[in-house]
């Protein structure tokens, strides 16, 4: 299943296509937070090599702007070019085993007001969720990721990962109700 491009998304192709720097930085503002999660998430640690898918989907859509043959939501056209880069990724890191992987960076402060002791609690909490997460099923979690840090519909998701919309609910579903449970019962309420 496939939704027709929006107005916002070929008004967007447009002025990409015509080479408007602005238009890109503000796709690139706007969807790159989510792409970047979305990308550490599938490499399952996060790491420079997240960054790296991403900044090369970037280059790569800035580079065939004028040749891009975007048939749904653009966004959905990221998130499943980010997962295809994110897989060859994979494939490279399998071919070199014995390359060291970065520690995973310490979760940035939700907000520059908290003091050190709240900076502190909201880490270890980011760092729990986090882990959490990853201890998803891999469709619950990619699911769960495309919704909530990517913000993709769930029609969006369900035709971008070739499923119904009753599964993204289901999924969605599994995953708060794991999410939820294991906070609950870790005394996070």
């Amino acid at each position: 299943m496939t939704f027709p491009l929006s107005s916002s998304d070929k008004h967007q192709l447009a002025a990409l296509a015509e080479g408007d720097e602005r238009a890109f930085e503000a796709l690139f503002s706007r969807l790159h937070p989510g792409l970047l999660r979305y990308a550490q998430g599938l490499l399952r640690y996060p790491t420079d090599a997240a960054e790296d898918v991403v900044a090369e989907v970037f280059c790569t859509l800035w580079s065939s702007r004028t040749q891009l043959a975007v048939q749904s939501s653009l966004a959905a056209y990221l998130y499943t070019a980010v997962k295809h880069r994110s897989l060859d990724k994979l494939r490279e890191q399998r071919r070199a085993p014995f390359e060291t992987l970065a520690e995973p960076p310490i979760a940035q402060p939700a907000a520059a007001h908290l003091q050190p002791d709240q900076l502190l609690a909201y880490q270890e909490l980011s760092a729990h969720v986090a882990c959490l997460i990853g201890q998803l099923p891999g469709r619950t979690r990619q699911v769960f990721q495309l919704h909530r840090d990517g913000g993709l519909t769930y029609e969006e998701i369900a035709a971008l990962l070739g499923i119904s919309v009753n599964s993204v609910k289901t999924h969605m579903f599994r995953a708060l109700r794991f999410l939820k449970s294991t906070l609950y019962a870790s005394g996070v309420q």
